[in-house]
């Protein structure tokens, strides 16, 4: 099939360009509202008495550039979903032009893809022809998801299935809503050890922390607590002091003026009716320095259990201590080493292919050439002991340079010093750690 095509560019715009033949009615009014988002948005221009489709394709991801990074199983399963979308909405599957230069990337990695009209080609055809095409894009090193590509072509060759079954044999969870896919399985001893090993390791964190030595971590208490506290010290403090000097006063009065005149100036005040002012005083007066004194002891007097932040330097040296000594490490088909421990809070892809996937599974996770107090080994050139620590602020993952000689770089952008060693991360950005490079993926 023969298209009229053309790729261009627009100041900061992209744009696949096709010439229009057919006349459409419902299927324009689709694309042009762009009412699925998984499909490209598209515009309908007339030049030269002629209608252009303009399919605007710059604020996405080129599917090739990305396809060796991306979980495949995960990838062909959001893709089912896609078809399961455009079909609901009546519109020919065979229309979809499924190969690496027509598909994209959202910033989710989910597939984007292009609804031509002009173009017909059975869809079953295309994604096998697709598989093809992806494999070869993927480094024969890369023997996951190679050995993926060929099996999962090789069902779709010999067992011809429907959306059902393929669904089944990507293990798309029915149950989840949007297409949520169940990862690869892990196997019941992997799973069983790893539970066993978490728990240990939560129970030697915690016996940790009620050691002795816990009292000489410096510990932050939230702000406008700590505020309040400071006021009710300052109160408490100022009306003891002024109980104190009332007192004080009273009695130095009582000797300058001496112990007969006092007695009489008692006599006249209840000769007089006015004993129950002298009453009121004196027990007002007891009250407050009560009060106050009682505040002092309660505001100065050590909390046994207050609201605390621990300092993440304690949690990231004590809890990889830990890791060294007391836990389990599990070794996939692959020979990667897997730490499962808490979910995860993203993930580094290497640039490199023949490197191992870096899974973040802690609140904390520090990366460094040491293995003392660091979460993951890394080695190679420029990477300090403590070269990188990666968290979770606000609901963002943030890195944070370690005060390491060389710092780290994200999107070419360098990371080191006081006021610049901390970054919020977003997904697919680049991050150099020395002379290694990654893509960032939140999970």
């Amino acid at each position: 099939m023969h298209l009229k095509e053309q790729w261009i560019r627009e100041g900061f715009s992209s744009y696949y360009v096709v010439k229009k033949e057919q006349k459409l009615t419902y299927e324009k009014n689709i694309l042009y509202n762009h009412t699925l988002p998984c499909l490209l948005p598209c515009e309908f221009r007339i030049e030269d008495g002629e209608e252009y489709y303009y399919y605007e394709t710059g604020i996405y991801t080129k599917l090739k550039d990305r396809i060796s990074m991306l979980e495949p199983k995960l990838f062909f399963a959001y893709l089912l979903e896609v078809f399961e979308q455009v079909a609901s909405y009546l519109l020919e599957l065979d229309h979809l032009k499924l190969d690496l230069e027509s598909m994209f990337l959202d910033k989710e990695d989910r597939p984007v893809l292009c609804y031509l009209p002009e173009y017909e080609k059975k869809i079953d055809e295309q994604l096998r022809d697709l598989l093809e095409e992806c494999i070869e894009y993927i480094s024969g090193n890369d023997k996951k998801r190679v050995r993926f590509y060929y099996e999962f072509h090789s069902f779709l060759v010999k067992e011809k299935p429907n959306m059902e079954q393929m669904k089944d044999y990507l293990e798309v969870r029915s149950e989840k809503m949007n297409g949520e896919i169940l990862r690869e399985k892990i196997k019941d001893e992997e799973s069983k050890s790893a539970q066993d090993m978490q728990e240990n390791l939560s129970d030697s964190i915690r016996d940790e922390k009620d050691h002795s030595e816990k009292e000489e971590i410096k510990i932050y208490e939230k702000t406008p607590k700590r505020i309040l506290i400071l006021i009710g010290k300052m109160i408490s403090v100022v009306s003891c002091f002024c109980s104190i000097f009332g007192i004080v006063y009273f009695v130095l009065k009582i000797f300058e003026c001496g112990f007969s005149t006092m007695i009489y100036c008692i006599i006249q005040i209840f000769k007089y009716g006015f004993y129950y002012l002298f009453l009121i005083g004196s027990l007002v007066s007891s009250t407050g320095l009560g009060v106050s004194v009682y505040g002092c002891y309660k505001l100065w007097k050590k909390n046994k259990n207050p609201e605390i932040f621990v300092d993440s330097w304690w949690k990231t040296e004590n809890a990889a201590e830990l890791l060294d000594e007391k836990t389990i490490l599990l070794e996939d088909e692959d020979d990667r080493t897997v730490l499962l421990l808490e979910e995860p809070i993203g993930r580094l892809v290497p640039k490199n292919p023949e490197q191992e996937e870096i899974v973040l599974n802690d609140n904390g996770f520090v990366i460094g050439s040491s293995a003392q107090g660091t979460d993951h080994q890394l080695e190679g050139t420029g990477i300090s002991r403590r070269h990188i620590r990666f968290y979770k602020e606000d609901g963002n993952v943030c890195c944070e340079d370690l005060d390491s000689t060389n710092g780290i770089k994200i999107n070419g952008v360098k990371l080191n010093g006081k006021k610049n060693k901390k970054a919020v991360l977003k997904e697919g950005d680049c991050i150099k750690i020395g002379l290694e490079e990654f893509y960032f993926k939140e999970d």
